[in-house]
């Protein structure tokens, strides 16, 4: 075969090979990816603030002796309820014991002197009005007399106030509560609340009526809560119980937390009926931020972000999806309320289409350089 015949050759070989690769573009789509669609539907939505936090009594009163002394009884135990005047622990009162039995023997022997001061002074009256006593003498048995009624009195206060002392060796609830925070025993020998040391803390009783749970929000949580929001209470140790609580307080600045973080201390307040709820529990908060009913929702993970801008895809049809940008509302952690950009029942993707199958509002297809990129999993809303 010579050369010519060789070239010819070659030619009818690649004819075939150049034109199976022509044909129709648009039958490339069907080996595309398969794209993930929802239909965008009405939705109720409730925008949360999540925090976890623990439970504290509302009322928490710390009990110490007003007086020095050693404990010589402790009838309550840690965890145990008691009831307003329950005794909770009695102090030695020997030594206040003696003190009241020596003012009770001081006013009694004021009592008879009174009387006998009395009984003088009614007889130097009579004396005198029949001129067989002075004015004078008179005077100083009146003088005398109310001297005596005097020292009564201050012998009596001083009894009473013996009296008192020796009531505080016995130290009763002054409410009704749990017991916690027992750490003493019966012979410790404990200094009073009036003492240097602002005494010895002995129990704590905490009111079980009112709880609270306090928790932690950073600076863009702390701004989408109000006080008076209301807020789900759930607890892992406790499971299927769920209680309502109430903000009552938020912090009004920040207090650090390292170095560069700052934390918002937050408080919801509850009640757990007859359902125990130990102080010291973990609690899981769900505040409550803003809701709304009925309003069109997307998934979070059908949101793409593209130079700060989301955008959705809506199909137009088969291979065709219309890139729009939407206004976003309220979100969960699944759905966004959408405010333009997209309406009930129309069709998105939740996956990102091929370049090929992307178009905007005129059906012109995007540029290769406005790639949008998905957006995270921790969607957020707007501010």
């Amino acid at each position: 075969m010579n050369t010519k015949s060789i070239c010819k050759f070659l030619i009818l070989l690649a004819v075939p090979a150049v034109w199976s690769g022509c044909g129709d573009s648009s039958g490339g789509n069907a080996d595309l990816p398969a794209v993930q669609t929802v239909v965008v539907a009405e939705r109720d939505l409730e925008e949360t603030v999540n925090v976890s936090g623990f439970v504290k009594a509302e009322t928490v009163t710390e009990i110490k002796s007003e007086i020095n002394g050693r404990i010589i009884r402790i009838p309550v135990e840690n965890g145990q309820f008691v009831q307003k005047g329950q005794l909770l622990c009695e102090i030695d009162p020997q030594t206040y014991q003696t003190t009241v039995d020596s003012h009770d023997r001081t006013v009694r022997q004021r009592q008879l002197s009174v009387e006998k001061s009395e009984r003088d002074m009614k007889r130097i009256k009579q004396l005198f009005e029949n001129d067989f006593a002075s004015e004078e003498d008179y005077l100083n048995a009146v003088t005398s007399f109310e001297s005596d009624k005097l020292q009564l009195e201050i012998a009596q206060a001083a009894l009473d106030n013996a009296k008192i002392e020796l009531a505080k060796t016995k130290i009763v609830a002054p409410h009704d509560g749990m017991i916690s925070d027992l750490n003493v025993f019966v012979g410790n020998v404990i200094s009073g609340a009036g003492s240097f040391s602002n005494g010895t803390t002995l129990m704590k009783i905490n009111d079980m009526s009112s709880l609270r749970v306090e928790a932690d929000l950073n600076e863009i949580e702390c701004n989408k809560i109000k006080i008076g929001a209301t807020a789900r209470l759930s607890f892992d140790s406790i499971p299927g119980t769920h209680f309502t609580g109430t903000v009552n307080y938020l912090s009004s600045f920040g207090v650090q937390d390292s170095a560069t973080l700052y934390k918002f201390p937050v408080r919801v307040n509850f009640t757990s009926g007859e359902q125990l709820v130990r102080p010291g529990t973990s609690a899981n908060l769900a505040i409550l931020v803003c809701s709304e009913s009925g309003v069109p929702a997307i998934p979070t993970n059908a949101i793409f972000i593209e130079n700060n801008k989301r955008y959705i895809f809506v199909k137009k049809a088969e291979h065709h999806f219309e890139r729009r940008e939407i206004k976003a509302g309220i979100s969960t952690l699944d759905y966004v309320q959408i405010l333009e950009g997209a309406k009930t029942g129309d069709v998105i993707s939740t996956t990102r289409p091929s370049r090929s199958e992307i178009f905007d509002a005129d059906g012109n297809a995007i540029a290769a350089g406005q790639k949008a990129k998905h957006k995270a999993a921790n969607f957020g809303p707007p501010h």
